[in-house]
């Protein structure tokens, strides 16, 4: 019978397929790679390092700029507590700088205030008592050092409507108060940066935080409005 018409089986061997040489080649597969295929594992593996780090440096970073918005929310957030607290306090003094008003003194007026509490008010006096010490300051200083049995103020804020001058500057950095906030300044004769700056010369053994601008509008407009008065009366 003839075979012609059967397929002849074929002797040929199909070629083994070649396997990439990867990151993941075994090592007992390594020892026997070429020097190129060798080179080209640990290119491919300097890459995957390389990938690596990127990705850790890039979760680190938006990390922290998480939490630095998170720490710009919460200063945000301490600056208006901070503001209404100066601005509630600054109200007080105001309303110590409108007695002064009612008795036709110059309306400066101070409180001073630890632990969340106002421990001592003042308001200006000098004509009324006719004596030179009898500032706004210098009269709340009087009753917080009675009131706590001190003439150490640490730990006390004061509030005053207008920048202190020379002599109030001097006793404010005697007495140690931690911090002055100021209503608005005094061109020509304030002593926390506007002629001098006293509250912070650092050959002396205290410095005190000074901060400004607190219902500024309010504290000169009361001003304004005392010498546009006076002015007016003398005519």
């Amino acid at each position: 019978m003839n075979n012609q018409n059967q397929n002849p089986v074929s002797s040929v061997t199909e070629p083994a397929q070649i396997q990439p040489v990867t990151e993941d080649t075994p090592l007992s597969e390594q020892q026997n790679l070429t020097a190129e295929e060798l080179s080209s594992l640990k290119q491919s593996r300097r890459i995957a390092d390389q990938a690596a780090k990127q990705r850790k440096w890039e979760k680190r970073q938006q990390r922290k700029k998480a939490q630095e918005a998170e720490e710009r929310i919460a200063d945000a957030r301490d600056a208006e507590s901070r503001q209404a607290m100066h601005e509630q306090y600054m109200s007080e003094a105001i309303a110590e700088a409108r007695k002064a008003a009612a008795i036709r003194e110059v309306p400066i007026g101070c409180v001073i205030v630890r632990d969340g509490k106002i421990i001592a008010r003042g308001y200006n006096r000098r004509n009324t008592d006719a004596s030179t010490l009898s500032h706004a300051e210098l009269n709340a200083i009087r009753i917080a050092c009675r009131t706590l049995g001190d003439w150490r103020l640490e730990g006390c804020t004061m509030y005053v409507t207008l920048e202190p001058c020379p002599m109030c500057a001097g006793a404010i950095v005697q007495s140690r108060l931690d911090e002055v906030v100021i209503g608005c300044m005094n061109p020509k004769a304030g002593c926390a940066g506007s002629v001098l700056n006293l509250m912070q010369v650092p050959q002396f053994n205290h410095q005190v935080k000074t901060t400004k601008g607190i219902l500024e509008t309010e504290c000169s407009e009361m001003l304004t409005r005392f010498f546009a008065d006076l002015r007016t009366a003398k005519r």
